[in-house]
């Protein structure tokens, strides 16, 4: 029976340190950039640094308590985390080098290299979606303001609310910059050839390099179209202080021929 893997997606990274009581009476195993818990029987739980945490045969109780444990240590996040959920059949006969299809992976054995290799590439794709959902809201947002332009002929003020949503964009392309984990490579694929074929086959089958320059793409075109309205917003301030400069001359000009007259 294949293992039910379940990967979540958080806004904010994890402080690490802090979560070794969370897992408290597993086994675990800690690296720089995450943390592994092995339930025994199978039940596996990994936290990774870049803000994802993946479950493999672990109930549904214990997850909800482990994701209410680790988000009460976070920032206040936006919104529950996003669920992605994959399966891994375990069997006898499997290649060494794991055999990836649309919706699993079957391999001969849960080896720690195994599991590496699976949870990074399922954490990375959540969070691939996480920031796909965020910057596609950043996306719609713009286009209220592009389809204000269109109907008015006016370009937005540079107000209070577009200094948030220009904060906003800043710290969600902070976030992703911050989580380049998405394009490394485990060190353990340089050393076992079947771990560095199942990550090429898994990361092919998920799709990480093509959504990842997705995001660029959304990224690139967040920025020029801010900065678009960031120069429209500057022109009309310039504007607005020359028509100013001038009134003020021409009430000079108007007083000083009051007092000649």
């Amino acid at each position: 029976m294949p293992a039910a893997a379940l990967a979540y997606g958080f806004a904010s990274t994890f402080p690490l340190k802090e979560l070794g009581p969370v897992f408290a009476g597993t086994t675990v195993r800690t690296t720089k950039k995450q943390i592994v818990a092995d339930y025994g029987g199978g039940g596996i739980a990994v936290a990774f640094d870049f803000g994802a945490l993946v479950f493999i045969n672990v109930g549904a109780e214990e997850r909800a308590r482990v994701i209410a444990a680790v988000r009460a240590k976070l920032p206040e996040e936006p919104h529950a985390p996003l669920e992605e959920d994959f399966a891994i059949d375990v069997r006898d006969g499997a290649p060494a080098h794991g055999e990836v299809r649309f919706d699993r992976v079957s391999v001969p054995e849960l080896s720690p290299g195994m599991v590496d290799v699976i949870t990074l590439l399922l954490a990375q794709s959540v969070c691939i979606d996480y920031y796909d959902e965020d910057l596609r809201e950043l996306l719609r947002k713009l286009d209220s303001w592009v389809d204000k332009i269109k109907t008015t002929g006016r370009a937005p003020r540079q107000s209070r609310d577009m200094t948030r949503f220009v904060g906003a964009a800043i710290d969600t392309k902070n976030q992703i910059i911050e989580s380049l984990a998405l394009l490394d490579k485990p060190a353990i694929t340089w050393d076992i050839e079947a771990l560095d074929r199942l990550f090429r086959d898994l990361r092919a089958m998920l799709e990480i390099e093509e959504r990842f320059r997705a995001l660029e793409y959304r990224l690139r075109t967040i920025q020029e179209t801010l900065e678009l309205f960031l120069d429209l917003a500057q022109t009309r301030r310039m504007l607005l202080l020359e028509t100013t400069v001038v009134v003020l001359i021409l009430a000079e000009i108007v007083l000083g021929l009051a007092r000649l007259l």
